[in-house]
């Protein structure tokens, strides 16, 4: 009974307040007839609004009643999506999915989780123990008195001898943020440390920093202290943010800088970041008394004195390689895309994931989610992104041997192209007079 949706409470000072009533109805299906209901409702959506008007030329109703069997047979939201995805595989592209809706009891997976712990270090198993072979410095083992140093073997967790057999961090199951008695065999002598293993989401943003704070080091020490570095960790509003706040410091005093969205899983904002590095140069000023300190025409271009304050963004104009690889996506590859377009200046790495769409969602009526790439990015010669990554003009691999001897080749590359571009110190010296 009552209004649907609500109804009006007339007493005391709440008078003519809306207030919400939660249902107290169920209502029985059968199974088979609901799943074939969602299931050509996801179909038809999809068929409509996809971002490709000819279903990248599928015969789209054919597809749907081959899969339409297998989607009535689920008994799971699990089930379902799975069956789903099956059709949406055909479409061979990005930015989809179907996501079960919460609750209820539809999904098999559950939420029950054990944790794990990390110290933030590199091991190898040896005969009696782990070997640490590198400890991350902003990691719980890396700080404080009582930190771990390559060439120490973890021999104890707790006064329990490990298990060289089994990796160290199921050793550590729930050991996240309580301290831990680190038993190791140093120089041949047995010492007992307190470390507090993090979890493994901490160690990952530990890790980030860990590895962005070796690639700057290593561009600063390639290239004699003449590049700056900065890696894109997303595009949003956080990783732009960081962008900005870091520019300065990363560019100051260099001749070029290395931008890398290597591992950028995408976002939106590409033309915000290209308003900074593309930015053309006008004009430049000099106020009152300081003519003395402009050298010349270039020295006004290159060295400031346009007004920041009036710039949407902080701009930078000196010479510029990108560094992206098959883990750039979506965003990030349009803005590989765009340098490579717009020649503003080297693209190196390997080719991007070839996952660019404009996506959005739809809700089915239990509650399922489905994403919905609707609208298409294209190149100025009409060639679609999707399914076709930005090609680097100086492609380089990867390789796990590479990696293994913490060795960057793309980044060396990367550092050795820039430079080859940048005028000697001295031939800029005598141009600036």
């Amino acid at each position: 009974g009552g209004t649907q949706g609500g109804f009006f409470d007339t007493s005391g000072s709440r008078a003519n307040q809306l207030r919400s009533l939660a249902p107290s109805h169920r209502l029985q299906v059968e199974l088979t007839d609901f799943n074939q209901r969602k299931f050509l409702e996801l179909a038809r959506t999809l068929g409509d609004q996809f971002y490709h008007p000819t279903m990248k030329g599928l015969d789209w109703g054919k597809l749907t009643r081959e899969y339409l069997e297998l989607a009535r047979a689920a008994r799971t939201g699990d089930e379902f999506q799975h069956a789903s995805m099956k059709l949406l595989g055909e479409l061979n592209g990005s930015h989809l999915g179907v996501s079960p809706a919460s609750g209820g009891g539809w999904s098999e997976t559950g939420n029950v989780r054990q944790s794990f712990g990390h110290f933030g270090i590199r091991t190898e198993p040896v005969e009696d123990g782990f070997e640490v072979k590198e400890v991350m410095e902003t990691g719980p083992a890396g700080r404080g008195p009582m930190r771990l140093m390559p060439g120490d073997v973890i021999t104890q967790l707790e006064l329990e001898p490990v298990d060289p057999k089994l990796a160290l961090e199921l050793q550590l199951a729930d050991r996240v943020g309580r301290e831990t008695v680190v038993g190791i065999r140093r120089q041949g002598q047995a010492l007992d440390l307190l470390i507090t293993p993090v979890s493994y989401g901490q160690i990952s943003g530990l890790s980030y920093d860990h590895w962005r704070n070796e690639a700057n080091r290593k561009v600063e020490e390639m290239s004699g202290g003449r590049l700056g570095y900065i890696h894109i960790r997303g595009m949003d509003e956080g990783s732009l943010e960081t962008f900005v706040r870091d520019l300065y410091a990363a560019a100051e005093g260099k001749d070029g800088l290395v931008i890398d969205v290597r591992n950028n899983g995408g976002g939106w904002t590409a033309d915000r970041l290209l308003a900074s590095i593309m930015y053309p140069r006008h004009a430049y000023t000099i106020p009152r008394g300081m003519q003395d300190s402009f050298q010349g025409h270039r020295a006004g271009l290159e060295g400031g004195g346009y007004p920041n304050d009036r710039l949407f963004i902080p701009r930078y104009d000196l010479p510029i390689n990108m560094l992206c690889n098959e883990k750039s996506f979506s965003n990030a590859e349009i803005i590989s895309h765009a340098f490579k377009t717009l020649k503003r200046g080297t693209l190196v790495g390997e080719t991007t994931a070839g996952g660019v769409i404009s996506t959005g969602s739809f809700r089915l009526v239990d509650g399922t989610t489905v994403r919905l790439p609707f609208r298409g990015w294209y190149l100025p010669d009409g060639t679609d992104m999707e399914n076709n990554g930005a090609v680097p003009d100086i492609r380089v691999p990867q390789t796990p041997e590479a990696e293994s001897a913490n060795l960057d080749e793309q980044l060396e590359a990367a550092v050795k192209d820039l430079l080859a571009r940048l005028p000697e110190k001295q031939e800029q010296a005598a141009a600036d007079e």
